[in-house]
């Protein structure tokens, strides 16, 4: 029996290809890493005070702080001085910067309707994470708010809002 001796000696034009799917192989079993896409469930709560002035014809600006406690961030402060109400259909939008005792934070931009109840307002709308830092640096995810607020002056007042749905994995 005769022993072969085959040499394999890649051309250029085949040496290219080879690589090329020596590469894709190396991506494509790679592991996948953890996305901030990768949503759990964020459910929050707070007691509140707020100040509003009125501009006419029939804007409410309202800046409102509260304290409460939020899913990721244990005890937590709430702080908007950009809410606005429509007084002439009750829609209301507002953005608040949610803040836990290590300093991280998480923005939610809202829309909300208002109901007028004697004393104050129910409301209930959605709401979309804006971002944040530390822990929540790029954070996403959405859900639903719901609270009340009653007037304890002209222009001053109390009330309370939770909001329940998602937000992206902290840390990821």
């Amino acid at each position: 029996m005769k022993n072969l001796n085959i040499q394999f000696k890649p051309t250029a034009g085949l040496l290219i290809p080879l690589l090329l799917a020596c590469f894709a192989a190396v991506f494509i079993s790679g592991t996948t890493p953890v996305s901030a896409s990768d949503q759990v469930p964020f459910r929050a709560a707070f007691s509140t005070e707020f100040t509003s002035v009125f501009v006419p014809p029939s804007f409410l600006y309202i800046s409102v702080t509260g304290q409460g406690n939020a899913s990721h961030m244990g005890a937590t402060s709430a702080v908007t001085s950009d809410q606005v109400v429509d007084l002439s259909d009750g829609s209301a939008t507002a953005t608040y910067t949610l803040t836990g005792a290590n300093g991280d934070t998480v923005v939610l931009t809202m829309i909300f309707q208002t109901t007028e109840i004697p004393g104050g307002v129910t409301f209930a709308g959605d709401y979309t994470v804006a971002g944040g830092t530390g822990r929540f640096y790029g954070a996403t995810g959405s859900g639903a708010l719901a609270g009340s607020a009653f007037f304890t002056g002209p222009n001053n007042g109390v009330g309370s809002f939770s909001v329940a749905g998602t937000i992206s994995s902290p840390g990821s």
